[in-house]
């Protein structure tokens, strides 16, 4: 009997305790996100041709830029009530398309959701299997066990034969050119290839020109051994090789990282299976967006934000972010593999975090032989950046309430946290690897995100230049403001491109055909400002504004962007 009574009252009290913790954590977060009204993006899926507001487009400039961010936050449910999505990267994903005909001054844009299936899922309320990065639903005790139990059923990401184009968010990464599984047919790869990725392991193949999602896939359809929940947003890609590289990140029962590259046909060659650090350690689980790429060497961080408890969270919320966490006095390690025999470094250096990496390249001392990596990325000091995410691209006006608020630590990062007022720094990393010891750290530029280049320069030494954002935080004075700034990394000289209360987005370098310089061309950003959305084209020499196109009365978030010819040949990739 007692048994028996044991049997029912242990998982009952459990499943008690997990559902208490998830209220904390619910509790937590809406604390946080409450007061952010995110706004939808409306859907242009019919082609419209806009005129130019003011300026003039470079006559040489013709082209697609595809854009990829959230845009549908608010979707009304079947009951009548609404269903508001409080955290930017979890808005439901919209690809953008923006063709440029610089001969005929003229846009040609559309846009569309990339997952109406969830977003039909949401409104019948039948989300039962969706994980957020950081929204934290509300639900009763036994919603929670119906959709902790989907979760788990369906976590590893994995597609279904029976599932729609469109029941994934994938929106992190608008690629095209993107290589397809080598068993496809290849009748499909005539037509041009437009692939959105994000920071799990799963894909969605797009149509080019209409935007319609045409197929789910991960990396296990390429290669049965690319196992694992996660992989890095941000590929890389060696344009002498045309080889593509990735890794997949597993986290359980033990991490595991499978570094790769593929080919233009599709086919793999694993590079690295790494379970252990060069000094026999186990390598943590660690949240990567992005690492760097050498002629001879795959870069990778591990920092300490980690996934730290094997991703227990994640399953009991529906929230990627609950399971981060944030290990003070933890190095950040550099895992180098060698593009030929795999794993040859583990350096450690002082902690940092980088969701975006700029140029790097590997090269000889002359004096001692040694082989020097140079790797430049945009890098925060602590993980505080993971709690201030949910207000990305909302702006804020000019306000008297400066007062810092107090805060505590939560998973090892400030909460509540501080709005953010400023970016990470622009850093520079040389690493030793015949020593395999970190030289040095050099501060290229404070304030620096989402740093682009010239891509004809990726993985040389004489790469001069490097364009990206420079955030302005609120004032009594001034809006909040997010303008453009180019670096030279060899004079540390600076020009600014930027409005109050304009934000604007990752800039896309695109070179001049007849360029004679590096940094001859032009930036595309969309800039917002209040509710209105413009394609800004900037002379990325001068910094100065060239034209503008008035894309709508309404605000388009959007993380990623890249840019290609009018033949559909790749110039700046994402």
């Amino acid at each position: 009997m007692i048994i028996a009574a044991a049997l029912v009252l242990i998982p009952g009290i459990s499943v008690c305790f997990l559902y208490l913790n998830y209220n904390n954590v619910y509790k937590k977060y809406q604390a946080i996100f409450q007061s952010y009204q995110l706004t939808d993006t409306p859907e242009t899926e019919e082609p419209i041709i806009l005129q130019l507001t003011n300026g003039e487009v470079p006559s040489w400039l013709n082209g697609i830029m595809y854009r990829i961010g959230p845009g549908k936050f608010n979707i009304k449910q079947n009951d009548g009530f609404t269903f508001s999505i409080k955290h930017a990267f979890d808005g439901l994903p919209f690809m953008h398309r923006f063709q440029i005909d610089g001969s005929a001054q003229t846009l040609k844009y559309n846009s569309r959701c990339l997952s109406k299936s969830i977003e039909k899922k949401i409104e019948q309320k039948s989300y039962k299997g969706i994980i957020f990065f950081g929204h934290v639903p509300v639900v009763s005790f036994l919603q929670w066990i119906y959709r902790f139990l989907n979760r788990l059923d369906s976590f590893v990401l994995r597609p279904r034969p029976d599932e729609s184009p469109d029941a994934h968010s994938v929106g992190v990464t608008a690629t095209p050119n993107f290589p397809l599984p080598s068993h496809w047919k290849s009748a499909g790869r005539q037509q041009p290839v437009l692939v959105s990725k994000t920071d799990a392991n799963i894909l969605q193949k797009i149509n080019a020109e209409t935007l319609v999602p045409e197929k789910v896939f991960n990396y296990t359809t390429f290669d049965k051994r690319l196992k694992g929940e996660f992989s890095a947003a941000h590929h890389q890609y060696d344009s002498e090789t045309k080889e593509t590289f990735n890794f997949t990140l597993s986290f359980a029962p033990r991490p595991r990282m499978i570094v790769f590259c593929t080919s233009d046909s599709g086919n793999v060659t694993i590079l690295a299976d790494i379970t252990h650090r060069m000094d026999k350690s186990r390598i943590g689980a660690p949240y990567i967006h992005s690492f760097w790429l050498t002629k001879n060497y795959i870069i990778i961080p591990e920092s300490p934000l980690t996934y730290h408890d094997k991703c227990l969270n994640m399953l009991l919320n529906g929230s990627v972010l609950s399971s981060m966490a944030w290990q003070d006095d933890t190095p950040t390690y550099f895992h180098i593999v060698s593009r030929k025999v795999g794993l040859v470094a583990s350096i450690p250096v002082p902690p940092f975090y980088t969701f975006h990496v700029a140029n790097s390249f590997d090269s000889i001392d002359h004096v001692t032989g040694d082989t020097i990596l140079t790797l430049d990325s945009a890098s925060f000091s602590d993980g505080d950046i993971l709690n201030q995410l949910h207000t990305f691209g909302t702006g804020h006006p000019k306000s008297s309430a400066l007062k810092p608020e107090p805060f505590t630590r939560f998973n090892g990062m400030a909460y509540p946290p501080a709005r953010q007022a400023k970016f990470g720094d622009l850093q520079r990393y040389k690493l030793n690897l015949t020593k395999s010891e970190h030289i040095s750290t050099n501060l290229l530029c404070k304030n620096v995100e989402f740093p682009r280049f010239n891509q004809k320069f990726a993985l040389q030494s004489n790469s001069q230049f490097i364009f990206g954002c420079e955030l302005s935080a609120y004032t009594e004075k001034t809006d909040e403001s997010s303008g453009l700034i180019k670096v030279d990394v060899l004079t540390g000289d600076k020009l600014r491109y930027g409005q109050e209360g304009y934000s604007c987005s990752e800039p896309i370098f695109v070179p001049n055909p007849q360029s004679s310089s590096e940094d001859d061309g032009v930036l595309l950003t969309l800039a917002n400002n209040v509710d209105c959305c413009y394609l800004i084209i900037v002379n990325s020499v001068t910094m100065k504004e060239l034209s503008r196109f008035k894309i709508g009365q309404f605000t388009a978030v959007t993380f990623h962007g890249s840019f290609v010819d009018h033949e559909f040949e790749s110039i700046n990739i994402n």
